[in-house]
């Protein structure tokens, strides 16, 4: 065995790869590197090659190749795991473990998923076992100290930390790289960073703070979209009945600038040109949106291919394959299914590229492109010298060319691992509705992302959505039940299959828009305007018309399951959110003096009432499922 000793961090490794990390406090027993090559461990032989004040270098050599391990110690008493090697010939399937450390004691684990929503938030004791899967960085909380363990967004190859839990410990942990159908003989991985710290927030912004930077930021610009009300019912005619709406609201027509028609247009996916539902076209909308004032914006599935479609029909070898060499069916979503491009050639490049051409060209300046990480899930692409972690890159990049100085580009269900030059905004949150659970399970991930915003894109939590069973008058609020698709012949229960997309009232509404603005990234409404009373008109009016402001930290983000105390500076104040995720009434407070600042009162700012703070602390007894946004001015 050898041991290295580097300021807050020991490292112990044996000839077998098997080895131990300890971080302060915190102990990974356990670990061995190991290779596989389809499935079988390869035996590894490993010898210490180089040893420096700062860094550890071990030699491992097997029968398909070599590879070198390295622990380097950083400055903030952290160490960076680094991996590289070379193979003797192609191996279609390898697999590389990094980390298989067990039984670590935690009061709370954050984890990030790989595109919008999929964070996972545990606090201990956990009442059942649990799984989790996370990437980017990873937060594991023991009472007052955080182990981070992070690699850069942009990754060569994609690692994943996967893992059990129970009780008060991570019960195993797997750091890993699964790398198939790929020709490179050179593999290496990016840096894996662990480090201890107090200050969790702190770490995740100095992750964010070391990532490429894009050109530029976009600012918030209000809009409205279609999907959340109208889903595929969504018509030309009633666009321009919203849009119209809005263009005559005294206040919602000087801050929603934007007006994006959403799935529902087309053909189908793989032919982007308008339905029967938009009889005049696609351009003679963006013409009379334009003539309204408004931006248009057109939601599109870059990449999603449906067997009906001609490309899948005539030009399927556009597609990417399965195992067997043969385009695969690795799409579904609500009982949809389809083929993807495969980006790696040229003729699907300039497929992509004349396709938004033409759709920039008929004025459209703002693209919603949706299920981006559904291009990941075929096997294998063309060109295998492009690792799984590049195809992101080769998919956007020529939209990007074709929209650069005429659009902006959402990404929805984009993979981080692309990086912060190919969009302008990226969803974070998973999809959100008028219902309670979507509103608790959509909190994780928006709190999770904080450290991105008007940082490395602008953040979309998804949709404003303000109606509710006081909020609307609608004959038709809870009639889409969309979940239907999952009901088949012969089942005998239909259970949560018939769920509207309604379940909600005033206070729930505000916990949601809350959300949106402590979010301070995009904001769109997504209700039929008409429809909404005033009360609705209301909420909406409010959100398109507040500040932006920097920001919100959920404060209690690494002791709760959903964060309760959220903060965010304003340009002149504060905005502080207290929530009641329970469903029995609840004190909640805060004190201002921890948030840098005092006061003696606040206004609410769903109702302007004033509220006295006493003392410098700002509580309330919360109803079951509420919300108190305070606004404090400097």
């Amino acid at each position: 065995m050898w041991k290295k000793k580097f300021e807050g961090v020991e490292v112990c490794f044996e000839e077998n790869g098997g080895f131990q990390l300890l971080l302060d406090e915190f102990s990974l027993a356990g670990n061995r590197i190991q290779i596989r090559y389809a499935g079988r461990d390869a035996a590894i032989r490993w010898e210490k090659c180089a040893e420096e004040d700062q860094c550890v270098r071990f030699r491992g050599t097997e029968v398909r190749g070599e590879w070198i391990l390295e622990f380097e110690a950083g400055r903030d008493r952290e160490v960076f795991l680094k991996f590289r090697g070379t193979l003797k010939q192609i191996e279609p399937q390898l697999s590389i473990m990094l980390l298989d450390f067990h039984d670590l004691e935690a009061t709370h684990l954050l984890c990030q998923g790989i595109s919008m929503g999929g964070c996972t938030s545990l606090l201990f004791p956990l009442k059942e076992s649990r799984t989790f899967t996370s990437y980017y960085q990873t937060m594991i909380t023991r009472e007052e100290k955080t182990l981070q363990i992070a690699f850069p967004l942009v990754e060569k190859q994609i690692l994943k930390l996967d893992g059990s839990a129970s009780g008060n410990c991570l019960r195993h942990c797997s750091l890993n790289a699964e790398i198939s159908f790929y020709d490179g003989l050179s593999i290496e991985l990016d840096p894996v960073q662990l480090r201890v710290s107090g200050e969790p927030f702190a770490m995740m912004t100095e992750w964010a703070d070391a990532q490429p930077k894009p050109e530029k930021i976009p600012d918030p610009v209000p809009g409205w979209n279609s999907w959340d009300y109208y889903r595929w019912t969504i018509t030309e005619q009633e666009v321009l009945e919203n849009a119209e709406f809005i263009a005559r609201d005294p206040v919602l027509s000087k801050h929603v600038k934007r007006i994006i028609v959403d799935d529902g247009w087309q053909y189908c996916y793989g032919e982007w040109d308008a339905n029967s539902l938009f009889p005049n076209g696609m351009e003679y909308l963006a013409r009379n949106l334009i003539r309204m004032g408004f931006e248009p914006g057109l939601w599109v599935a870059p990449s999603i291919v449906e067997p009906h479609a001609r490309i899948a029909q005539i030009g399927y070898d556009m597609l990417a394959c399965g195992d067997n060499g043969y385009p695969c069916l690795c799409y579904e979503c609500m009982r949809r299914v389809g083929f993807v491009l495969d980006p790696t050639q040229k003729k699907v490049q300039k497929h992509l590229f004349d396709l938004f051409s033409r759709y920039a060209g008929m004025g459209y300046q703002h693209f919603k492109l949706d299920f981006l990480a559904a291009t990941l899930k075929a096997s294998q692409f063309k060109d295998r010298l492009v690792p799984r972690s590049g195809i992101m890159e080769k998919l956007l990049t020529p939209i990007r060319q074709a929209t650069k100085g005429r659009a902006q580009l959402l990404g929805c269900n984009y993979q981080y691992l692309g990086g912060t030059g190919l969009v302008d905004s990226v969803r974070v949150g998973g999809d959100i509705h008028a219902t309670w659970r979507g509103i608790t399970e959509n909190v994780i991930s928006v709190a999770a992302r904080f450290w991105s915003n008007k940082k490395l894109w602008l953040n979309d939590p998804d949709f404003a959505v303000c109606r509710s069973f006081d909020a609307a008058n609608d004959p038709d609020l809870t009639r889409l039940l969309c979940c239907l698709v999952f009901n088949m012949a012969h089942d005998t229960e239909i259970g949560d299959r018939a769920r509207a997309l309604v379940d909600i009232h005033r206070p729930q509404s505000e916990i949601l828009l809350s959300l949106v603005l402590m979010a301070a990234g995009a904001v769109n409404l997504s209700d039929k305007m008409t429809r909404l009373n005033p009360a609705g008109l209301e909420l909406a009016r409010r959100v398109v018309s507040a500040e932006s402001g920097e920001t919100g930290i959920p404060l209690d983000l690494f002791r709760s399951e959903r964060p309760s105390y959220w903060y965010q500076k304003l340009r002149n104040g504060h905005r502080v959110l207290l929530i009641n995720w329970s469903d029995e009434s609840a004190l909640r407070k805060v004190n201002l003096a921890s948030l840098g600042f005092t006061a003696s009162s606040a206004v609410n700012f769903w109702n302007d009432e004033l509220i006295s703070v006493q003392h410098n602390c700002f509580q309330a007894e919360l109803a079951p499922r509420s919300c108190l946004l305070g606004v404090f001015e400097r």
